[in-house]
Formats: C-alpha cells, sequence, structure tokens
C-alpha cells in the first residue's frame, strides 16, 4: 500500500463516519453524556480485540503503547499479576483464558500505573464466584493445524449456609502454526486445574483458590528468508515461512555450563528444559462497611519451577558458500566427515534449566462515594524471589527446515592448513559465544495509591491518581561478564528503601453535550540498577584489575539511576448519541534511562565475540490517534482505530571494535509509523454475527541503524458467531484470511549492520506471519 492509497483509504474511512452526523438523533439521546470511551473514569480501554494475537492463539497480543515491549506489561488475575517479572516466568506459563474466567478486560495506561507501578497496558481478568444452584461452562476448540483446547468450569453451592466452590478442568494440544519440530508434537502442551471455596455473606464474601498448571512448550522458531531490498522479502526454496522450524531437528541444543565451562547438550523435549510447574494459591474477598464503604482485597502466595529456552539466529551470522569461502571457513555435519556445501546459519543459544521462582503479591482497595467524588484508597504488596542460571553457546547450523548441526573449519594461514574451530559438541570457543551468567535477587515493594473521579458543574469531570512505591532488591550480582563463575563468589548488594511514584490526571470539558476536550498526563518513575566494571582504559574500555594482570574484566562496581515514563495526551471528542463516538488525540511518550547490553562480533576475528555492558539510552515518541465507534445502521457496528506515530531512539550510543554505532534519532525497529484497526461486525436477527478485525501495520525497520526495513502489511481476522440456543454458541474463526506471507518484527543478530547492499538478495532471519488457520470454537453450558 503506498502513501496515496493509504492516506485516501483514512480519509475515506473518517468521513464516512463523520457523515453519519445526518442520521437522525433520538430524543433521549440529545443530551446524552460522554459515553464510557471517554469518560474520566477511564480504568479500562475498549474495542481493542485483546485475545485476538496474530502471533499465537494462547495468550494476549501486545497493544501499542509508542514504546517496544520490554516485559513491563502484565497479566493481573483476581487483581494480582499472574507473574511480576518477565523473565523467565513468561505469563502465559501461569494464565490462561478459559471458563473459568467469569471477566476479562484492559487496563488504561494510567490505571495499570496506578495499580502495579508498570508501564503499558494490562490484561484483567477474574476468576468466576460459586453458584447457588449447579452451573457448568465449557468449551471444545480445534484449529487446521491439529491443535485442540477442552475446558470444563462446574461452580455451585455447598450446603444452604452460603459457602459454594468453584472446579476448572483445561487441556491444550496446541501444535502453534502447524510448525513441524521433529523432536515433539506440540508448540504447547498444558493441562491446569482450578479449585475454589467460597463463602458469601450478608456484608461480602470471602474465597480461597488453588490453581495449578503444568506446561511444556517451545519458546521461539524464527524463519530465514531472502532480502531483495527496499522492504521487500521472499521465502527461500526449502523453508515455508511461518510452518517450518529453524531450530535443531533433534531438539539437542549444545551449551556451555554457566559455572564450570563444560560442555553440554539441552535437550528441548525434556523437562528439564521446557517443562514449567506453577503452583499459585488465593485469599480474595470484599466486605461492605456502613455508611457506603467497600472493602476489596486479594492476595496469592506462587511458586513456579520453570525453564526458559531461546535460540538466536543471527542475521550478521549467515554465511553463504561465496561468503564462507571469502572467510576461509567450511562446514561439515557434526561429529562425521561429510562436507556440507550449503549456507550456514550461526545461531547464539541461551539454556534456562528449570529454575525455582516465588512469589507473594497482595492488593487491598478500600472505596467510596462522597458527593461527586468517586475515591479509593489502595495497598500493593510485591514480593518476587528469582534464582536461575543462563548456559550459553554459539554454534552453526544448517540453512533449511529442521537443521542439522554443523561443524566449522577455518584456515590458520601460520600452519597453512585446515582445522576445526569447534568441540565435540559443535560448540565454538565460549570467547565467541558468552559464558552465560547466574542471577539470584530478591524484589521488596510495598505501595500505598490514592485515586479520586470528580465532576466540578456539570461540564468539567476530572480524574487524580498517585502511587508512591518503596523499593528495595537484594542482589547476588555475576561480576564475571566475560567468563565462567568457576565457582568464585557472586557480588552481595543491597538496594533497599528506594522510592518510586506515579501520578496521574485526566480531564473532559463538555463544550456542549456531544462536543469537547479531552486531555491525560501519566508519570511513571522507578529506580534501577547495573554493574560496571571497575576499571578503565584512557579510551574507556574495560580493562583487569591492575594487580591481576591476565585476569579479565570485572563488573564490580554497582550503579543505581531513575527510569522515567512520561505520556502525554490531549485532543476532541465528538458523539453523535449511540451512532457514533469519536476521540481524536495528539500524544507523546517517553521513557529515559533504558539499560542494554550489546553482544558484538569482531569484523578482523569472525570466533570473537563480547558482550558490551551496560548501555544506557532513551526513547520517545509523538503521535496522533483517532479512534472511533459507530453504528450507522441497525444491527452493524464499526471501530476503527488510527495511529500516526514517530517512534525514536535518543542519546543511544556505543562503541566496539573500534566502531562507534549511533542510534540516536532512528527510528525503533517493530513499531511502525502508522497503524490501523478496522472491526466491523453485523448481527443477524436468527443469532448469527459476522465480524472481522482488520490491523495495518505501516513501513517497519527491522534494525536499529534503519538500513534494513520491511513494507507495510495487514493482520487480518474473520468469522461467524451462531447461537444455536440460549446455552450453545458456535464459533468459526479464520486467522489470516487474506493469507499474507512475510516477516515481522526486529530481524535477529543485525544490530551491527550499516549498509544494506552487502545483505541485499542475501539471507536474513526474522519472525514469520502467523498463516492461515481455520478455528472452530464449540461453547456450552448447564
Amino acid at each position: 500500500m503506498n502513501a496515496k492509497q493509504l492516506l485516501s483509504l483514512c480519509v475515506l474511512s473518517i468521513f464516512s463516519l463523520n457523515g453519519l452526523q445526518a442520521q437522525k438523533v433520538d430524543k433521549k439521546n440529545k443530551n446524552q453524556q460522554i459515553t464510557d470511551s471517554t469518560s474520566t473514569n477511564k480504568k479500562e480501554e475498549k474495542n481493542r480485540n485483546v485475545m485476538l494475537n496474530a502471533e499465537s492463539n494462547i495468550g494476549p497480543r501486545n497493544v501499542n503503547i509508542g514504546l517496544p515491549f520490554t516485559g513491563d506489561v502484565v497479566i493481573l488475575e483476581n487483581d494480582l499479576p499472574v507473574v511480576y517479572y518477565f523473565y523467565p516466568t513468561i505469563p502465559t506459563t501461569s494464565w490462561r483464558m478459559d471458563n473459568s474466567l467469569s471477566k476479562m478486560g484492559l487496563m488504561s495506561f494510567a490505571e495499570s500505573a496506578i495499580t502495579t507501578g508498570k508501564v503499558g497496558y494490562a490484561v484483567k481478568s477474574s476468576d468466576r464466584d460459586a453458584s447457588t444452584s449447579v452451573k457448568g461452562y465449557g468449551s471444545v476448540y480445534v484449529n487446521s493445524f491439529g491443535s485442540s483446547r477442552y475446558d470444563l468450569t462446574v461452580t455451585g453451592p455447598i450446603g444452604k449456609k452460603g459457602w459454594g466452590y468453584m472446579m476448572d478442568a483445561y487441556r491444550s494440544f496446541d501444535r502453534g502454526n502447524g510448525t513441524n519440530y521433529e523432536f515433539t508434537p506440540w508448540n504447547d502442551n498444558t493441562t491446569m486445574l482450578k479449585f475454589a471455596v467460597q463463602k458469601k455473606y450478608s456484608k461480602g464474601n470471602v474465597r480461597l483458590l488453588f490453581k495449578s498448571i503444568n506446561s511444556k512448550s517451545v519458546v521461539t522458531n524464527y524463519s530465514p528468508l531472502t532480502y531483495n531490498g527496499n522492504g521487500k522479502t521472499s521465502p527461500l526454496d526449502n523453508f515455508k515461512l511461518g510452518t517450518d522450524s529453524y531450530i535443531l531437528g533433534t531438539g539437542m541444543i549444545p551449551y556451555y555450563d554457566y559455572n564450570t565451562g563444560v560442555a553440554a547438550y539441552a535437550d528441548l523435549s525434556s523437562d528439564k528444559f521446557s517443562k514449567t510447574n506453577s503452583n499459585t494459591l488465593y485469599l480474595t474477598g470484599e466486605h461492605n462497611f456502613s455508611k457506603g464503604w467497600k472493602l476489596t482485597y486479594s492476595t496469592m502466595y506462587q511458586d513456579i519451577n520453570t525453564p526458559l529456552s531461546i535460540t538466536f539466529p543471527l542475521t550478521l551470522g549467515i554465511y553463504d558458500p561465496d561468503r564462507a569461502a571469502a572467510s576461509k571457513w567450511s562446514f561439515k555435519y557434526q561429529g562425521t566427515s561429510n562436507v556440507y556445501s550449503g549456507s550456514a546459519q550461526m545461531v547464539s543459544s541461551q539454556m534456562i534449566p528449570q529454575s525455582e521462582n516465588t512469589s507473594i503479591f497482595t492488593r487491598v482497595e478500600l472505596t467510596k462515594k462522597v458527593g461527586v467524588h468517586d475515591l479509593r484508597f489502595g495497598l500493593n504488596q510485591l514480593y518476587t524471589h528469582r534464582q536461575f542460571n543462563s548456559n550459553s553457546g554459539l554454534y552453526f547450523q544448517t540453512v533449511e527446515a529442521n537443521p542439522k548441526l554443523l561443524d566449522m573449519y577455518t584456515f590458520v594461514p601460520a600452519y597453512n592448513m585446515t582445522v576445526k574451530a569447534t568441540n565435540d559438541y559443535g560448540l565454538m570457543p565460549a570467547s565467541a559465544g558468552g559464558y552465560g551468567s547466574a542471577t539470584n535477587d530478591k524484589y521488596k515493594k510495598l505501595a500505598l495509591y490514592v485515586s479520586d473521579d470528580f465532576k466540578i458543574g456539570k461540564r468539567f469531570d476530572m480524574g487524580l491518581g498517585i502511587r508512591l512505591e518503596n523499593q528495595g532488591i537484594s542482589e547476588l550480582a555475576n561480576p564475571y561478564i566475560n567468563d565462567f563463575v568457576k565457582d568464585r563468589p557472586l557480588i552481595s548488594q543491597d538496594f533497599s528503601n528506594r522510592w518510586n511514584f506515579v501520578g496521574a490526571y485526566n480531564f473532559v470539558y463538555k463544550i456542549s453535550s456531544q462536543f469537547g476536550l479531552v486531555g491525560d498526563a501519566t508519570y511513571n518513575s522507578w529506580n534501577e540498577r547495573y554493574w560496571d566494571y571497575a576499571f578503565r582504559d584512557a579510551n574507556g574500555n574495560p580493562i583487569s584489575d591492575p594487580s591481576t594482570p591476565g585476569a579479565k574484566p570485572m563488573q564490580t562496581v554497582p550503579h543505581e539511576f531513575k527510569t522515567n515514563v512520561m505520556n502525554l495526551g490531549g485532543g476532541i471528542f465528538y458523539n453523535l448519541g449511540s451512532s457514533m463516538q469519536l476521540i481524536s488525540k495528539l500524544t507523546y511518550i517517553s521513557k529515559d534511562n533504558i539499560r542494554a547490553s550489546q553482544s558484538v562480533t569482531n569484523p578482523a576475528n569472525q570466533a570473537e565475540r563480547t558482550t558490551f555492558d551496560p548501555i544506557i539510552y532513551d526513547l520517545s515518541t509523538v503521535g496522533w490517534t483517532t479512534d472511533v465507534m459507530a453504528t450507522p445502521f441497525k444491527n452493524f457496528s464499526i471501530h476503527y482505530l488510527l495511529t500516526l506515530q514517530a517512534p525514536k531512539y535518543q542519546n543511544y550510543s556505543y562503541s566496539a571494535y573500534g566502531t562507534t554505532y549511533d542510534y540516536s534519532g532512528k527510528y525503533i525497529p517493530e513499531l511502525s509509523g502508522v497503524l490501523m484497526e478496522i472491526d466491523p461486525s453485523y448481527s443477524f436477527e436468527n443469532g448469527i454475527k459476522l465480524w472481522a478485525s482488520l490491523r495495518y501495520f505501516g513501513k517497519q525497520y527491522g534494525n536499529p541503524t534503519n538500513v534494513l526495513y520491511y513494507n507495510g502489511w495487514w493482520e487480518n481476522f474473520g468469522g461467524v458467531d451462531y447461537r444455536l440456543s440460549r446455552d450453545i454458541n458456535l464459533k468459526f474463526q479464520v486467522t489470516n484470511f487474506l493469507n499474507q506471507e512475510g516477516v515481522k518484527g526486529k530481524i535477529q543478530g543485525a544490530d551491527q549492520i550499516t549498509d544494506a547492499a552487502p545483505f541485499t538478495d542475501r539471507t536474513i532471519v526474522a519472525s514469520a506471519i502467523r498463516p492461515r488457520t481455520f478455528e472452530l470454537t464449540l461453547q456450552y453450558k448447564f
């Protein structure tokens, strides 16, 4: 889609919806006040279809906020995060959407910040209450790739004195995109069980709920393809995008032990490297006091034993035959004398075996309506202990579906001979592939928050909120960033009694019953830390302790800093009764003092790879968003969202092996400058509903230097919902009904590519678009 076509579509869509004002408005709607979508009590985002995920069908999608995803976004269950830290505890290892959930929604940016201290739109969900009679909620899901899901929830009474129960069983056999892994038939194989006992009394209720999840999953699967230049890509002849696996067919991933340096294989079909055991106990309830005060509370204890196994194929590490010959490299199938003459792929592995993670979370809220004020007082406690070891390695594989492990050989001029560079496990020396690390830290947070939504006269609505959070982090840090631990002591450090702050403000000024102004601001600040080198040379390069010549530089100096996020928005709303609601806003979001690290291969010696850390940089995005919800005629509704934005790096530069890389002012990879969402639906009188959801992503850069990019594409979904009876629903859905092919997201291992020419008509690595999938769901109640 070119710029002219895009602009025409935007203008046509907006004017078509604005043309609705010619329609007659009911008398009862003439004085209708601003709807929920634009109210000051805006604690939820509407019409975002958060569970229509073009990357996976087991979890919610990431909703654009103008910042790249960094694990900030959380999923809440019963008002508490299902996991607090995204790494290594991926949220879907401890949460699934099924019939046990009575409510789901998407919290606004400000509400997420006030109640969790996190950045982004949090998905919230609540488990079903017990019922006074036996009720059942079931569903069966299948798709065209052979995936299936089954779940059943039953609620009912225990006696006649307010006691009740909720039981839930969920089973998922998910083949992802039909990916043809040779080491496992499943992309996700999960069992979840819940059991709750609840007591209801005259002024409230109290509930004890236990949840257990066992999940075996494959986390990543990137795809090789040809970059044709000018934003165009094409598939390889021997690799089907979206369905072929680019993980070693054996599932045996070589790595070095982070501590001993001993080489081993990680078996991706084993429990040790693929199975998560998560157990969570909730105590929740509410109590209504006299004079309108209401108390809600939720606390949980969680124990997760989880691995995280990831392979990163590097774009800079793809050696087509001519490039390999120029480097005087050659390859053989690992452990054999059989020559491999095709393209070779360098892969970085990060293997975290099952690790212990413990969390205790609590949230208490007290609310009351006082005159025109909706008051809320909250307390939030969070404790998380993570303890895991990350093992690393660098190896070569064939470029094909279910690739094979390779041995690499290199010509050594000094000896005038070719020697084998990889070891008996197919690994390059650790100096090329990284040494791994050990993590052992505890997060303790205690926060108070207050919010008030109120009216000033008939035209002015306002919302205010603040969160004050005390943070403590105790850590056993690994200072041996470019070395194995070798049983040496880790560094103990406490970063205690630090204060984080969130402030939020929003307003609506009604110039008339249909038109007015809206504005909002959210500020979120929290403390971070990093470890730096104790000694550097005159050029700032890390060096070893002068008292221990020959030793490797170590990160032994702790530093602290604050990261700040500012989110601002202001614009107009226009309501035409129940026929149309429109909001149009200018937005600005920034995030500063972000810590990163870069693993860089020495251009002069491909066998040498070093991690450069820490790197501190900033981000900012200026944008304009227009959101329209309309019902132009009976039974038909349409949602339209247009976002124009410029997400850019700020103050981001570093030097490695004599080259300076400066990303300042460059567009952030994975974030498009133009975004659209179009969601039409039509309901027939006989219980049939037709719907579609289309999302346009404009030009997207694939690496931080912006020399590689993709042209725009559409994510698309469509379906038919049929209510057969009061208790039975049938849903048919097609994901990617346009059958779009290609890739998206950041190109792996391409951060140091500064010129696209050497990579044009060459193989690169990125994430593939989910292929066309036919899905059928049967829902039933009894």
